[in-house]
């Protein structure tokens, strides 16, 4: 599998934003939005397991995200057709 991953830091820590690869490059309401690059599963869960912000656009990013206990499934919604949910390290900020 590949996604876009954003990546971020700031003095609160790691922000992450991931996209099924489609998402970006397939519906016309992400095709514009800030990527750092093309990565696969591997490298998006190193950096899940560092980040305080993960937001997750695709069906795949969701179930990752699901998969890794980040997400709960019924915190997922809907955007633009594309599934979205958001995960938020509180405990560290």
């Amino acid at each position: 599998m590949e996604f876009y991953i954003y990546i971020r830091r700031n003095p609160l820590g790691l922000f992450i934003t991931v996209y099924d690869r489609d998402v970006i490059e397939d519906n016309e309401h992400f095709k514009n939005k800030e990527v750092t690059r093309l990565t696969d599963e591997y490298e998006v869960r190193r950096y899940m397991r560092e980040a305080v912000s993960i937001i997750l656009y695709g069906d795949k990013a969701v179930e990752l995200g699901i998969k890794e206990n980040y997400i709960h499934p019924d915190a997922v919604t809907i955007q633009y057709g594309v599934k979205v949910a958001i995960y938020i390290e509180t405990r560290r900020l």
